[in-house]
């Protein structure tokens, strides 16, 4: 093969390349307004990174899932959610205290209602991209520790000794909300992300 074909095919590969790159922008832009029109994500902040702190954030996640699983399961849309969560923020925040309050904590608790950056996160096989997103935060005293990310809805929140699960509601709920080719799409990102970062 002579120097000219080589460079030829090179060519030709790099072509191949930047059109999937390309391809794979335009399906990131759209997932992410997607995903910004119909998603809310669920933030844990914790007092610090201490040990004892960090524990505090899963078990105060792990309650406060639980106590909005239902709810959420309950609403089909985005603005739904939204008006539940906000007619549960006191129960959000007392959820929050009691967890604490058993463990002989006086912890300070503040539930806000936020459109913040999140990043790249993988729930199952679904990736959701950096971007800014509505969120319900929840702050654990001095909120200066790691951060918990989550979808509160749909209700990708399930949580089993840590581990994530997908509940086959909140698929469905995604594939309705988002459409099939969106939600493929983002499972195709789980391997081509490495493309466009």
């Amino acid at each position: 093969m002579t120097m000219k074909h080589k460079k030829g095919i090179l060519f030709l590969m790099l072509g191949i390349i930047g059109l999937c790159m390309i391809g794979e922008k335009r399906i990131s832009a759209k997932i992410e307004k997607d995903l910004k029109e119909n998603i809310i994500r669920f933030h844990v902040r914790a007092n610090s990174d201490s040990k004892a702190d960090q524990q505090d954030k899963l078990k105060v996640r792990n309650a406060v899932v639980d106590y909005m699983g239902p709810y959420m399961e309950k609403a089909e849309t985005k603005e739904e959610a939204m008006k539940i969560l906000k007619q549960k923020k006191g129960g959000i925040q007392k959820t929050a205290e009691d967890t604490l309050e058993k463990l002989g904590k006086i912890p300070k608790i503040t539930v806000y209602f936020t459109t913040e950056e999140f990043p790249q996160k993988t729930y199952g096989t679904y990736v959701f991209p950096e971007g800014v997103y509505d969120a319900v935060r929840v702050d654990i005293g001095a909120a200066r520790g790691h951060n918990w990310w989550c979808v509160m809805f749909p209700d990708l929140c399930i949580t089993k000794d840590d581990e994530m699960e997908i509940n086959q509601n909140a698929k469905k709920k995604m594939e309705h909300l988002l459409g099939s080719s969106t939600v493929k799409a983002m499972e195709k990102n789980r391997y081509l992300h490495w493309l466009i970062k």
